[in-house]
């Protein structure tokens, strides 16, 4: 397992519409993905654990991939939330 920390820059968190544009973007990857912050955990595969889980602006995420593109998938989905603050 591999994790990266990536903080939360989205103006609006990871509500309705980033977090169906991160659950679809996180579909496509066979790894085991989870995404930590305030003490919660989510699957980004499911839009309900991610609006469950509060993440809001400023967030501090950590990353965690399992499986045998670990390393790639982890640095995807890290960029992947960085791209939602633009």
């Amino acid at each position: 397992m591999i994790s990266k920390k990536v903080t939360l820059a989205n103006p609006t968190g990871l509500h309705a519409r980033p977090a169906a544009q991160l659950a679809q973007f996180c579909k496509k990857f066979p790894e085991k993905i989870i995404l930590s912050g305030n003490g919660k955990d989510a699957d980004p595969k499911s839009i309900i654990q991610l609006m469950g889980a509060g993440l809001k602006k400023g967030t501090e995420l950590e990353v965690k991939v399992e499986g045998a593109n670990e390393a790639s998938v982890c640095d995807e989905v890290v960029k992947f939330l960085e791209s939602l603050s633009e």
